[in-house]
């Protein structure tokens, strides 16, 4: 089975046992913004894979391994919640990614999990004034910046 593993494939198995996450990338384009979203999460700690979509990827790598580091100390992240735990100064919000969304968002995970059965939470942030995509003043040229990948239930 070896032979048939890439690199990659090897580096995302290799991160999951030693890290217990591996974190994807996914650069801008023109079809999207670029994102990023966890591997390995549900597999070691049964908890949901996290998504963001938007911000730079440094940020983004950044952000993943603190929740990551937060849950492997038992901090659980539950959907349709806020934290003011990933963003100094701002409350990030929770939804469970809806599976439609899967194939576009999540084909590393997809190939890991041999398929869609396992969770995905998508953290939203606000602008820097407070302001969340669903609410009156989101700037319309972030509209296309961080796509809601699941229901809201605000």
């Amino acid at each position: 089975m070896d032979k048939e593993l890439t690199d990659g494939d090897k580096q995302v198995l290799s991160d999951i046992e030693q890290y217990g996450l591996h974190i994807v990338h996914v650069l801008a384009d023109d079809k999207g913004p670029g994102f990023g979203f966890s591997i390995g999460l549900f597999h070691n700690f049964k908890h949901p894979e996290i998504i963001f979509i938007g911000l730079q990827q440094e940020l983004i790598h950044s952000l993943i391994n603190d929740i990551g580091e937060a849950i492997k100390s038992g901090k659980r992240f539950e959907p349709f919640t806020y934290s003011p735990d990933i963003l100094e100064g701002f409350e990030c919000y929770f939804i469970p990614v809806d599976k439609t969304n899967y194939a576009d968002y999540l084909g590393y995970a997809h190939w890991f999990y041999k398929g869609n059965d396992f969770p995905v939470l998508q953290c939203i942030y606000p602008t820097t004034k407070g302001v969340y995509p669903w609410q009156d003043g989101w700037p319309e040229r972030l509209k296309q910046t961080q796509p809601i990948l699941g229901p809201l239930n605000i």
